[in-house]
């Protein structure tokens, strides 16, 4: 089964209106203060982007309970945990109730990475950082974060890490091997989503023409290949990957993306897919919460209920 362009299309479109209706949004005042590089120089908001100046965004009062708002990414770093990447700053849901973990940021591109966690997106009001904050970083695991880069010019909302390189797309495909230095990729790539796991090289990209993939850290990429399945969602975890379409069908891959068995068709609306470390675990953040499957795509299960 495969899903015409056309939906691929609306659906995106949908999603860039619904993005862009996401750059404000209600949210905390949240200290924002200089790193130990910074003390003493300009303010965080001030000062220009390299590594001697960066701002960090301090963790607000905990917030308890299940988003409402939307979700832009999901991440299962391991152990159970799963985390979304709201309009509202991160959660973590696989407690109960779930808890609000770090800033109220509007994570619009949320990855793990060897180095930590990294996010793009735009600040809450009242928050002191550039909008767009650029490329940012956690390695407390998201309860405080770093600006690195591109604050005030770059709204990565696709965004993944592989083991040599962190690749976004904020209307240009583009690369960074250390956070600050970017440079441009495949300028025919205009990716709905990327996907990579930080331990290895492969990255996928979703586009309307179908998966491209990459086994260099995205330097170069290989043109979908016909009659695959087009997907709007993925997902990687070592040579495992799954992608789900805009009609909710779930795609499973053994071999890094080159081929594709169809599985279950997913409960709600999707809105992003992750996979566990060893990918023998699929979580999928839909509109009725957190679907997950142990069996490879073959079926799903509510795993952890949305209140909306």
């Amino acid at each position: 089964m495969t899903t015409k362009p056309a939906l691929f299309m609306s659906m995106a479109l949908a999603g860039i209106l619904g993005l862009a209706s996401c750059a404000q949004g209600p949210g905390e005042t949240l200290p924002i203060t200089d790193t130990p590089a910074a003390a003493g120089g300009a303010s965080a908001t001030a000062a220009p982007q390299e590594p001697s100046a960066r701002s960090a965004a301090q963790a607000p009062e905990t917030v308890l309970g299940y988003p409402t708002a939307h979700v832009h990414a999901i991440a299962a770093p391991g152990k159970g945990q799963v985390l979304l990447a709201t309009h509202d700053g991160l959660y973590n849901v696989s407690v109960n109730p779930a808890q609000r973990i770090g800033p109220v940021v509007d994570w619009m591109g949320f990855t793990l990475g060897k180095g930590g966690f990294y996010a793009s997106g735009h600040p809450g009001p009242g928050v002191a950082l550039e909008n767009p904050v650029g490329l940012m970083r956690s390695t407390d695991k998201g309860k405080t974060w770093e600006s690195l880069s591109r604050s005030g010019v770059s709204d990565f909302h696709a965004l993944t890490a592989s083991k040599n390189a962190i690749i976004g797309f904020d209307t240009t495909l583009r690369s960074t091997s250390d956070g600050i230095q970017w440079k441009g990729l495949d300028s025919r790539i205009l990716p709905a989503t990327l996907a990579a796991d930080p331990r290895g090289s492969l990255v996928l990209a979703a586009t309307e023409h179908g998966v491209w993939r990459s086994a260099d850290d995205g330097a170069t990429f290989t043109e979908p290949a016909a009659n695959t399945p087009l997907l709007q969602y993925l997902a990687v975890a070592g040579t495992k990957a799954v992608g789900v379409t805009p009609d909710g069908v779930a795609w499973t891959s053994q071999d890094g993306g080159v081929s594709w068995k169809q599985g279950a068709v997913l409960q709600g609306t999707v809105s992003a897919v992750a996979m566990s470390p060893d990918g023998s675990r699929i979580w999928v953040s839909s509109s009725l919460g957190v679907e997950h499957s142990a069996d490879g795509a073959a079926s799903f299960e509510l795993r952890f209920a949305s209140p909306k």
